[in-house]
């Protein structure tokens, strides 16, 4: 019986270490964008300002991908005064992301505004096809309607990816059966010199 125990032991054993070996398997893709100093701000805006921010997405963009919304897991944009993120931005936000042949982000228009205010704004875009007076501009506007910006440079995107714990929960199961097998061999011995 006791070698059946071990047996099972290292079976749970074994399992959990290989799956803690697939945590990389899945994982959540950062994209953080880097803005330029603002070039005009008033005050309490300076020119030391800068739009910056990131959007976890539960898988990277595929390359190539055109101009259009997407739905990230969560995202956090500053303008240096105020920051806008998944839960204090206001449904009608907008991020739209293009990516070239190698996947990296191109293009993108992204314009946060805060719920339940709305007051607070922060925008990045990059998109000279968009029709807009410039073709790519950072802001950052707060309720007193005060501001900064910088036009016509835009800012620097990176990507990186975060592996998920998906295997920790196997693991601590697998501690917590042997806990319960140590427990059960444990409570049987003094059973046994009791009797």
């Amino acid at each position: 019986m006791l070698d059946h125990k071990h047996h099972l032991i290292s079976i749970v054993v074994a399992a959990a270490l290989s799956a803690t070996g697939a945590v990389g398997a899945s994982a959540d893709t950062i994209y953080t964008y880097t803005g330029m100093p603002f070039t005009s701000a008033l005050s309490p805006y300076t020119t030391s300002d800068y739009v910056s921010g990131w959007i976890d997405l539960a898988a990277p963009l595929s390359a190539g991908r055109p101009l259009t919304g997407i739905v990230p897991v969560s995202f956090s944009f500053s303008d240096g005064l105020q920051t806008i993120t998944a839960s204090n931005a206001l449904s009608g936000s907008v991020i739209d992301l293009a990516t070239d042949s190698s996947a990296d982000i191109s293009y993108w228009l992204i314009v946060l505004y805060d719920e339940p205010t709305y007051t607070a704004t922060v925008l990045t875009f990059n998109c000279p096809s968009c029709g807009l007076s410039v073709a790519a501009a950072d802001q950052g506007i707060n309720s007193s309607s005060q501001g900064g910006s910088t036009i016509d440079s835009p800012g620097t995107w990176t990507v990186s990816t975060t592996p998920l714990p998906a295997a920790l929960p196997l693991f601590a199961t697998g501690l917590g059966a042997m806990g319960l097998l140590g427990w059960r061999r444990k409570r049987k011995n003094a059973a046994a010199i009791a009797a």
